[in-house]
């Protein structure tokens, strides 16, 4: 059988496909993120150092019952002001990459730039998240949860190192999700970094 990086060329393509959706911030319904992982990791060009990030969102009623799981909602997108502080963390004595755990969430639908330094329409305060390891070593993952204070739809979703402004990691666009009043929104970020080689 025909094989391209250990992989057969059907799942090769495949997985091909899945990456150029992804790269595209295409979200792709239904599919383990585990997945999407392996589909960036093996299509990327050899030496180079890829950074993502993938939001999930699930909403419960205010008694703790799960109303929708909206499963992943965003493949998109990484800041330029995160890449220059991740920079300045390397090179600069005391500037540190570790506060990323702020959760906002807005009604905005701009869509998503990476130049962009705030939430557009921003209508929830930040709420600290919890910080570790996803699935991999290679995968920082940070979960808050948001308490709508009232009905509104939320349009996007914003990771900071602060609950009052703050350096914006990631905004990610999503499909209107309608909350009422008291409604929890569970939000779960993977920061990806596959390695270069």
């Amino acid at each position: 059988m025909l094989q391209y990086r250990g992989k057969s060329l059907f799942q090769y393509w495949r997985l091909r496909t899945l990456a150029k959706k992804v790269r595209s911030g295409i979200v792709p319904k239904g599919v383990p993120e585990t997945e999407i992982w392996e589909a960036l990791r093996i299509t990327r060009p050899r030496g180079v150092v890829e950074i993502f990030g993938t939001l999930y969102a699930k909403v419960f009623n205010p008694d703790g019952t799960l109303k929708c799981d909206h499963g992943l909602v965003s493949v998109r997108e990484v800041t330029a002001a995160f890449a220059k502080r991740l920079v300045d963390a390397m090179v600069t004595s005391g500037d540190i990459v570790d506060n990323f755990q702020y959760h906002k969430m807005g009604a905005g639908s701009t869509a998503e730039t990476d130049t962009e330094t705030a939430l557009a329409a921003q209508q929830v305060g930040a709420t600290s998240g919890t910080q570790t390891h996803g699935t991999s070593s290679q995968i920082f993952q940070t979960v808050g949860t948001i308490t709508a204070g009232s009905a509104y739809g939320c349009r996007e979703h914003g990771i900071f190192n602060a609950s009052t402004g703050g350096i914006l990691l990631d905004r990610s666009v999503v499909t209107a999700i309608d909350l009422n009043t008291d409604d929890v929104v569970t939000w779960t970020y993977n920061l990806t970094i596959n390695a270069g080689g």
